[in-house]
């Protein structure tokens, strides 16, 4: 249980515990999302790596993509993209 000393504004100090530490961005900032790349090996099935907003990619609502699996949405959009569509099918 990490503890903290925190400044009052009337001088005064108080020591803050919390259960856990606040997840960090890879910049430093606090990470308020997580990748939400579908990952088959992770246990909850998704990348999970914590992303400020700043950092986060967003290709649909509700949807977060740390820096690597945005390259990787860009690639995949793109290949779908360049596919014929099929005749008949609707998407």
């Amino acid at each position: 249980m990490p503890c903290q000393h925190v400044s009052m504004p009337g001088g005064g100090t108080a020591i803050v515990c919390t259960s856990r530490t606040r997840q960090r961005c890879a910049c430093g900032r606090p990470a308020t999302l997580l990748c939400d790349w579908t990952v088959e090996r992770q246990r909850s099935g998704t990348c999970d790596k914590p992303l400020c907003r700043t950092c986060s990619t967003s290709p649909a609502p509700d949807k977060d993509l740390c820096a690597a699996h945005a390259t990787e949405f860009t690639r995949w959009a793109a290949a779908r993209a360049a596919k014929p569509p099929v005749e008949g099918l609707l998407l």
